[in-house]
């Protein structure tokens, strides 16, 4: 939660699109973090595994980069210049 004059807010998150590879949530969350955004990095452990890293592809769904929402766009630009029009590909 974030101060305000009026006491805690709360920050609402919003997710980029997803992502397959653990290289590719590297590349976007550095530059998110060279522009100060801040952001979460979570992974869909429904699929019963236990989100295992090999290589550059995990085992089970993708991962999501949330952003609060009042950086999405910026955040989502940011994503889109990285991956292009392909952001599940495997970057090899």
């Amino acid at each position: 939660m974030m101060m305000s004059e009026q006491g805690p807010s709360r920050v609402n998150w919003k997710s980029l699109p997803p992502l397959r590879g653990g290289v590719w949530v590297g590349m976007v969350t550095d530059v998110l973090d060279q522009q100060e955004i801040p952001n979460i990095v979570k992974t869909d452990l429904a699929a019963g595994t236990l989100g295992v890293i090999t290589g550059t592809e995990q085992l089970g769904k993708g991962w999501r980069i949330q952003v609060p929402e009042e950086h999405y766009a910026q955040a989502l630009e940011i994503f889109e210049s990285l991956m292009g029009e392909e952001p599940d590909s495997d970057p090899t």
